[in-house]
This record gives structure tokens, C-alpha cells and sequence, in this order.
């Protein structure tokens, strides 16, 4: 539609084939008029989310365009309306652009995020002003209405927490919906869904966060919400402040009292997308060896957050491998974890993932905190994606869902040493590129020292699209070469190993170590900048 494409705010991609299934989903999507045919289309097996050459879905042409009721029928399959585009836009952008409020309460009552940012740094609410349509006042009074109701909700206002959106809606000067009642479709979305329904039953959202959903059907859970004025600095023990990833920090604090790791921003006020992302995994995904999420902090104005984890003792393996000044003795050692053991907690984490069809994305040495000695789970989540290799798993029957989040952040150029070229250049994850990641970090354990021999990101792809393959390190013991050596191949199919396999390598090398060494947790703590001498005791496990 060469037409349309002048007046967007971005560029309209294009389909290779438009024949095929994508192709005429995006037709569909983009067309006025009864939806039957779009109707028709999804009760196949159809890709609901199919990209475009800019990554758009379509559900994010139809929102732009501001088509509400292909937007309800898409969302009604399963569309992702936090889906992320090449240029980092959302279907909750371009239904804000549209100026249609009716388009922007299907998105927000199916999990749509106002927080996301663009490449350009612009939210939904900016994409809105940026419309210009004689309706974006609308949307503009609709956005703020539930930024009122959800602040109400998380910080107890004067509002109570069981205020209807019809309240609200009422004291608010102008209706930002016109005819549209905000109760009636509250309670249309709460009711059973048609039987070719693919999305799991969920409370509204209201832009700012899913407030409980579950995937396979179970009991509905939520996250606590935790008041910033209950965060206090830990009291009576050292400061163990260190660096997540390029925008965040984890530092240890008191939430009500009781121990807590906090994933935050490093400039407060900052985008808050890495974070954002980081919750909408850790918040479905739980297992043993993965980081437990205990609570959520919003800011005041909701713009922000931070993710309250149990408490990190140790640090990160990052910060215990690679010490800022001289590290005495040569490399550290984990407390109370042979490397083996070390390695094997995290293939149970990276294990688990991959039975749920995720890939982790952006393992490296910082996303392994070491809990508390001999304990180290997997945090980092943001950049997971979703597997799709059908030897994996039987293909679910017609009419259900895997479920889970959705595609995680692209990883950042300070992660690529420990990335497969795959992941790197966006593309979709294989069954052995978390594999890649555990062997080049099985390297980093072993020999103490960075990937690539602390070569930047942007230099590690260039080698990789060159067609240079990371090399065993003679440093690996023995035991441990075979299966370093069998991830380590450029592309998925130079890999012949798989995480299964590597676990039972993994045991085999562990039972021909004779004596691994392992150091105590008083030598520790005289030797990491992390913990400073301050260890916690059994009654702190």
C-alpha cells in the first residue's frame, strides 16, 4: 500500500512470497470489512505472529491501521501484543498511532506493555502524540486512566484497590471512549474464550504489566508488589553493589526487613525495557537452578521498576572469575563448587529451559550468580526466544498453546564473546546455541580467563562471520575436552553434541576427577571484592 507508507512513522515491510500463509494473514490483517476470511485463516495452522521483512506481525499492521476488529480476532489466536519489531516498535505502539481508544483496550486488556521503547526511545504514549488523529486525545486520556487506576493499585492512592474502571472512567472530565463502556469489555474479556481460542484466560493488564497468568491451567499466582519506601539499605553488612549488564546493577537490600537482591536501572529514569523483559520470563519460568523472583518495585510513576530476587551472596560468576586489580594466587574458585558442579547446575537451568521450548540467549559468565557457596542459578532471562524445532517436542494439537513470553531483547554487543553467530545476527535460536554459550563459559571456568581472550563484541562477530571458529583452550582438563570441544562448531550443524548428551559427559568427566578442588568460604571471603568478609550463616540459607 505505497499510499499509506508516507504518513507512518516507520516503514512498512513486505512479504517474499505473499501467497503463502503469512503473506495473506498480513493481506487479511491490513483489509476492511468482515473478518471471516482472517477467521477462517487462523483456525489453520497458522503462525499467528509471522514476520514480515521488518519484523512486523499482523497484528502490528492492523492496530496501525487501526482496524479493532481484526485486532480482537488476532489477539483472540494468540498474537503477541508485546511482539518486538526490527526497529524495536510493539502492536501497542501502532494501535497509540492509529488514534482508535477501542483498538488500544484490546491490546492493553491481551498484556500490551506502555513501558516498551522503541530504538528511538519513544513509547506508546509518544507514538500517540505523534499521530496527529482527531481521536489521539482518546487514547492520550485512555493511557492516563490506567496509569491512574494500576498507581492506585501498586501504591494504595486514594483510590481503593477494588475501584472499577467504571469509576474511574466517570470522574474522569471527558470519556475517552465515547460510547464505549470500559466495565462491559473488563468483564467480556474475563469470560470463556470460543473453543478455537488460543490464549490462556488472564486479569487485564492495563499497560503496565500482566497482573497474574498461567500457562498450562493452574492455580493463579501473582508477584508481590513491593512499595519503593520499603526498600532500605542492607544495615550492618557491607555493600555488595556489581554490575548485571550494561544498564543495570544488583545491590543488596532490606524489603521489610528480610534480605533481597535488587535488579536496577544504573541511571534511574533510564529505559526500563531490559528489565521488562527480565520479568516477563523470570515471572513464568521456576526452577531450582534458575535466579527466584520474589517481588516487583514500581516507581512512582509507573514509568520504571526493579525486580527483587532472593538474596545473592557471592556475587556473580563474572565478578568472581575476573576481579577488578590483581587477584592473588591466580584465578579465583567458586566457594564450595568444583567447576564440575558448577558447570552441571547450569546445564540443569539451560536444560529445563529447552524442555519448556526456550533458549536462554545470552548466557555468559554474568548471568550465573552464586547464590550462596556450593549454589550457583541462572538470572538474565531478557534475552530468551522461543525454539521452534519440531524434533524437540510433538507439535501440539490444533487449538492449544505452548504458551509462555514471548521473544526476549537482541543481546548486546558486550555478550557476543559469548554468543553463536545465530544469535548474534537476530536469527532463530537452535536446539544447540545454548550449547555454544555453556561450552565457551565451561572454557571461562576452567582457565579463569575471558572469551576470545577479552576481545570486544563487535570484533568477536567479525571473526565469527569470517568463518573462525572459538578454539579449545589446552588449559581444559582432560576429562572435560570432549564435550567443550563438541559445542564449540561455527553453525548449528557443526555442533555434534546436544545438553543432554553433555550432561552425561559432564557426570562421566566429574567421576575421573579424582579430587576437585574446592575452596572454603572463609578462604573466599578473603579473596572476593564482593562479599568482603561477610559470608551468611545457616540461618541466612
Amino acid at each position: 500500500m505505497p499510499s499509506l507508507r508516507s504518513r507512518f512513522p516507520v516503514e512498512l515491510g513486505s512479504v517474499r512470497d505473499p501467497e503463502t500463509q503469512v503473506g495473506r494473514l498480513h493481506r487479511l490483517a491490513m483489509a476492511r470489512g468482515p473478518g471471516w476470511g482472517l477467521t477462517r485463516l487462523l483456525r489453520r495452522v497458522v503462525q499467528v505472529d509471522g514476520e514480515n521483512s521488518a519484523g512486523q506481525t499482523g497484528l502490528f499492521l492492523s492496530a496501525l491501521l487501526g482496524h479493532s476488529s481484526a485486532v480482537q480476532l488476532l489477539l483472540t489466536f494468540g498474537a503477541n501484543p508485546n511482539h518486538r519489531c526490527l526497529d524495536g516498535s510493539t502492536p501497542v505502539h501502532a494501535g497509540a498511532f492509529s488514534g482508535r481508544s477501542l483498538v488500544m483496550l484490546h491490546l492493553l486488556q491481551a498484556g500490551g506493555d506502555l513501558r516498551l521503547h522503541d530504538q528511538q526511545g519513544r513509547t506508546p504514549r509518544d507514538w500517540a502524540e505523534q499521530g496527529g488523529a482527531k481521536q489521539s486525545w482518546e487514547v492520550l486520556e485512555l493511557l492516563e486512566l490506567c496509569r491512574a487506576h494500576i498507581s492506585a493499585l501498586a501504591h494504595g492512592g486514594e483510590l481503593a484497590a477494588n475501584a472499577s474502571l467504571g469509576q474511574l472512567q466517570a470522574s474522569s472530565r471527558h470519556s475517552p471512549c465515547g460510547s464505549l463502556s470500559l466495565p462491559r469489555l473488563v468483564h467480556a474479556d474475563r469470560a470463556p474464550r470460543p473453543e478455537h481460542s488460543r490464549r490462556p484466560s488472564q486479569i487485564p493488564a492495563l499497560g503496565f504489566g500482566q497482573l497474574s497468568s498461567l500457562w498450562p491451567l493452574g492455580l493463579v499466582t501473582g508477584i508481590p508488589l513491593a512499595d519503593p519506601k520499603e526498600l532500605l539499605p542492607a544495615q550492618g553488612e557491607p555493600d555488595r553493589t556489581y554490575e548485571s549488564s550494561s544498564h543495570t546493577l544488583m545491590a543488596n537490600l532490606l524489603w521489610k526487613g528480610h534480605p533481597v537482591t535488587a535488579r536496577q536501572l544504573k541511571a534511574p529514569g533510564t529505559q526500563p525495557d531490559v528489565l521488562l523483559a527480565d520479568l516477563q520470563h523470570c515471572s513464568t519460568l521456576h526452577h531450582p537452578n534458575l535466579l527466584l523472583l520474589m517481588a516487583l518495585s514500581p516507581s512512582a510513576d509507573l514509568s520504571g521498576l526493579c525486580l527483587l530476587f532472593e538474596p545473592v551472596w557471592l556475587g556473580s560468576l563474572h565478578v568472581v572469575l575476573h576481579p577488578r586489580g590483581p587477584s592473588p594466587g591466580g584465578p579465583c574458585t567458586v566457594p564450595g563448587l568444583s567447576p564440575g558442579h558448577l558447570l552441571l547446575q547450569v546445564l540443569e537451568a539451560l536444560l529445563f529451559l529447552q524442555a519448556r521450548w526456550r533458549a536462554h540467549g545470552g548466557l555468559s559468565s554474568h548471568a550465573v550468580q552464586l547464590v550462596r557457596p556450593g549454589l550457583a542459578k541462572v538470572g538474565s532471562l531478557e534475552h530468551g526466544r522461543p525454539l521452534h524445532q519440531r524434533w524437540l517436542q510433538p507439535r501440539p494439537q490444533q487449538g492449544c498453546s505452548r504458551g509462555g513470553p514471548g521473544p526476549g531483547l537482541p543481546p548486546p554487543p558486550e555478550l557476543y564473546p559469548w554468543l553463536p553467530l545465530e544469535l548474534i545476527c537476530g536469527d532463530m535460536p537452535a536446539a544447540t546455541s545454548d550449547l555454544y554459550s555453556f561450552c565457551i563459559l565451561a572454557q571461562e571456568v576452567f582457565t579463569g580467563e575471558l572469551p576470545w581472550a577479552g576481545r570486544k563484541g563487535p570484533e568477536v562477530k567479525a571473526k565469527l562471520e569470517a568463518g573462525e571458529s572459538p578454539a579449545l583452550d589446552p588449559l581444559v582438563p582432560a576429562p572435560y575436552q570432549a564435550l567443550v570441544q563438541a559445542g564449540l562448531g561455527l553453525g548449528p550443524a557443526d555442533r555434534w553434541g546436544s545438553l543432554q548428551n553433555t550432561r552425561y559427559l559432564l557426570r562421566e568427566a566429574m567421576a575421573q576427577d579424582p579430587a576437585p578442588e574446592v575452596s572454603s568460604p572463609m578462604h573466599w571471603s578473603a579473596r572476593c571484592p564482593v562479599s568482603q568478609g561477610f559470608l551468611p550463616g545457616p540461618e541466612d540459607s
